[in-house]
């Protein structure tokens, strides 16, 4: 592989599929630019308007933390990363990383991309907060089955395969870098039960009903569109066994502009966080029912659960 690609892709990916990797980004990038400029003229088209937003408002700017809800925004996040429970989480995610690195094996920065650059270290510092916690609250166990949407090669999976956990993963790699295969190469040098999928956000999930013990989702389905969202959280109830969790991060974006995709999720929208997740899912939300957000003009990112 030529060296310009050393970092985009991992060394040991074969040419064969080096090459489809190279004609789907070319084709990912057509049909996209198509989508924006057919949007920039009609408008955008089958994006869910956010709704009325309810807002936590202090004159000060402070929220207090509530230390009991597990649903939670990350506005609480130097606090949480504080806390034993979760600082030794991150630690173990952290010590999968150096066991990965130390054999040339590869796992992607928060961007699901293999680039140095875009391992910025707020961009680690949000990931392993929403990873930890939802690890955290998952009541995830050794020996369980787990389904992964939008994670392959994390570390996080690898973690949560490192720790016996039979996961399964669907991904659409839609920066196009191998993270499919890289994530089925390095469970097989490692020997651990992990599998990734190729399949887009929203079609039919290639599981029976019930299959599942835990569902984990960070930061990904409010990059889908609400159609697609809607479909995906269907299956995600229907290949859920009864009992099981659900384990989900999301982030809102203000900068982001609304063409093809909206702005994100964020608890402030409840009608459409109720209508795009929770009841499509046929799941409730596992722990505290307030969802506290602030801060209309920032960003968002928060943990929820959901149970069937």
């Amino acid at each position: 592989m030529k060296n310009k690609y050393k970092d985009v892709y991992p060394p040991y990916l074969p040419w064969h599929y080096f090459m489809f990797l190279r004609v789907r980004k070319g084709y990912r990038q057509y049909a996209t630019r198509r989508g924006e400029r057919a949007a920039r003229k009609t408008g955008p088209q089958g994006i869910v308007p956010d709704g009325e937003g309810f807002f936590v408002e202090d004159d000060n700017g402070f929220v207090p933390n509530p230390v009991d809800h597990i649903n939670r925004s990350a506005i609480w996040m130097d606090e949480d990363l504080a806390r034993p429970d979760i600082q030794a989480i991150v630690n173990n995610i952290d010590r999968i990383k150096t066991e990965l690195t130390a054999k040339d094996l590869k796992y992607t920065a928060t961007a699901a991309s293999f680039v140095p650059r875009m391992y910025t270290e707020y961009s680690e510092k949000k990931n392993a907060w929403e990873n930890a916690w939802c690890y955290r609250y998952s009541e995830a166990k050794p020996g369980e089955k787990i389904l992964d949407i939008g994670g392959a090669s994390t570390a996080f999976n690898f973690f949560l395969a490192s720790q016996g956990c039979k996961v399964s993963i669907i991904d659409n790699d839609w920066n196009n870098c191998g993270i499919i295969y890289n994530t089925n190469y390095v469970g097989q040098k490692m020997g651990w039960d992990i599998r990734a999928y190729d399949l887009e956000g929203g079609r039919p999930l290639p599981f029976p009903d019930g299959y599942f013990d835990r569902i984990f989702s960070i930061c990904v389905i409010e990059h889908l569109t609400s159609e697609a969202r809607r479909g995906l959280m269907k299956e995600l109830g229907r290949v859920l066994r009864p009992g099981g969790t659900a384990s989900f991060s999301t982030d809102y974006d203000h900068g982001r502009e609304v063409l093809i995709f909206d702005k994100g999720l964020r608890f402030a929208y409840r009608e459409k966080f109720e209508n795009d997740v929770i009841k499509p899912s046929g799941m409730s939300l596992y722990g505290n029912t307030e969802l506290i957000d602030a801060f209309p003009e920032q960003n968002f990112l928060g943990a929820f659960f959901l149970k069937k």
